[in-house]
């Protein structure tokens, strides 16, 4: 079951299974007549596919670069991409203490909080949905420094931390297309992350899907790393590592719930990783402490985070047991309706008065609505493709509607980047284009899997593993285009791949 023949299977199977079922999902997306073929559009994909071919053909020019001048050359391409965030940012800004979203909630108690206000405004929301404490209090750490130094707690802080994340996430795309590809790889990834558009819109928007996408992108970067330098590490640097990806995958997970699937996708990869069973039994001891470490790590952040939460004086939660809303919540109301969020549902998990009551609630809930679809084929199968749409069609992730939530000007960039802007379908058009090109790399990396051509492929593998995983869970959760985004760093190297990835194993330098 564990032999080289059986796991170059599974790996093809892994392939097969993430082909077949993202395209088959973008198909019924086209049959739904919701694809939106227009000439702009398709004039788009054309002059993204000629430049991705110019591209590819000039890249490896790169590796003829003395290290001074490449330094030069990537290192400007980094200030350009931070400043254009930046410029972003302050003409996108937004007051979101006055949102009509979460992240009033969140803004608004973390500037309370940095104030010296207890309880804040807000105290008892978190007792209803904690699931975006950790966005708060990190907030609040900022806030509380600069409020003591400054008095300060405008907007233009929140925006900046921000930027800054959305700047690393892009930066460890960089990096792990670096590992796999040299320089080539670095260039490329970095010219995807220049003309990725939910990097600029989405930076006035201060949220967990924002402030996670670096923690994810950062472990699967850390992972990736680890593993093409375990031979070259001393034992104490592999438990170092083991740990640190602990801590960072455990900050992911306490940051969005689908960071939870990188546990899982670690997992698959290596069961499947060649030479993986047979090194195993050699150092077993060895392996046994490394993943005692990353479980140590991960155990660290998360309990003690919890206890920091609980124990920490600013937040009550003296109300938590009758105000809770269950995890399974969500799970309800992902199998119901059209699968997105819906008011009715947290009318019906709130009218409990206690926990257990709720969770009874919710779980009677969720049996009826499975005994409903699978006594209705037609019906599961049209939510979990109308699921699907929501959650994989939008190449924006919904950054443009989340744009003019509570900006403090209205300014030329709106006009681009809100939903309601005058050229906001010219921007639509373009994104959409860059994400199908994406999706295109994708699909190619699947086909190079499952003809086992492996040049660059263990850490593709390793994306498609991740994206079938949130696949899986989105198709129970509840449906949001958002909630991807977070992973969006498996698409960009896909898209790498595509543009960076030699035809022979030479690497390049990095």
């Amino acid at each position: 079951m564990t032999g080289p023949n059986v796991q170059a299977g599974l790996r093809r199977a892994v392939w097969l299974l993430f082909l077949a079922a993202f395209a088959c999902i973008f198909l019924v997306i086209g049959l739904r007549g919701h694809l939106n073929l227009s000439v702009r559009r398709l004039a788009f994909c054309a002059l993204l596919a000629a430049g991705a071919f110019g591209l590819r053909r000039f890249l490896p020019l790169v590796n003829r670069l003395s290290p001074g001048r490449w330094r030069a050359v990537f290192g400007g391409g980094l200030v350009l991409l931070l400043a254009l965030q930046l410029g972003s940012g302050f003409l996108l800004l937004q007051d979101l203490t006055t949102s009509p979203f979460d992240t009033e909630a969140v803004l608004r108690t973390a500037t309370e909080l940095a104030q010296g206000i207890v309880p804040a405004s807000y105290n008892d929301y978190f007792s209803s949905v904690d699931s975006n404490v950790l966005c708060m209090f990190v907030l609040y750490w900022m806030y509380r420094p600069v409020y003591l130094l400054t008095g300060a707690t405008g907007p233009a802080w929140a925006m900046g931390l921000n930027v800054l994340c959305l700047f690393l996430a892009a930066v460890c795309v960089c990096g792990a297309a670096g590992l796999l590809w040299g320089r080539r790889g670095k260039a490329a990834a970095l010219v995807l992350c220049l003309v990725f558009l939910p990097y600029y819109i989405f930076t006035a928007f201060v949220y967990t899907d924002t402030m996670a996408a670096p923690l994810v992108a950062g472990s699967l970067w850390a992972f990736l790393a680890l593993e093409a330098r375990w031979g070259r590490l001393s034992q104490k640097a592999r438990l170092l590592g083991c740990a640190g990806l602990g801590i960072l995958v455990g900050a992911a997970f306490l940051m969005k719930g689908n960071a939870l699937l990188l546990y899982p996708a670690f997992a698959v990869y290596l069961a499947l990783r060649p030479g993986f069973w047979t090194g195993l039994r050699r150092i077993w001891r060895s392996a046994v402490a490394t993943l005692l470490l990353f479980c140590l790590g991960s155990a660290a952040v998360i309990f003690g985070f919890n206890a920091y939460k609980w124990n920490c004086g600013l937040l009550d939660f003296s109300l938590y047991d009758s105000m809770h809303t269950p995890t399974t919540h969500w799970i309800m109301m992902g199998l119901e309706n059209d699968g997105a969020f819906n008011s009715e549902s947290f009318t019906y998990t709130g009218r409990y008065p206690a926990i257990e009551e709720k969770k009874a609630a919710i779980r009677a809930r969720i049996r009826t609505n499975l005994e409903h679809l699978f006594s209705s084929p037609q019906s599961l199968a049209w939510l979990f493709f109308t699921k699907a749409e929501t959650d994989w069609s939008d190449g924006l992730y919904t950054a443009p509607q989340m744009v003019n939530l509570a900006p403090v000007h209205r300014t030329w960039l709106h006009e681009w980047f809100s939903v309601d802007g005058t050229h906001a379908d010219l921007t639509a058009d373009f994104g959409q284009a860059v994400y199908w090109l994406l999706w295109a790399a994708g699909f190619a990396a699947a086909a190079r899997g499952i003809l086992n051509r492996r040049t660059g492929d263990h850490g593709l593998f390793f994306c498609a593993i991740c994206l079938l995983g949130n696949l899986a869970f989105l198709t129970l959760w509840e449906a949001n285009a958002r909630y991807p985004f977070c992973y969006s760093c498996c698409l960009l190297l896909f898209g790498a791949a595509l543009l960076a990835a030699p035809r022979g194993e030479d690497r390049g330098t990095s």
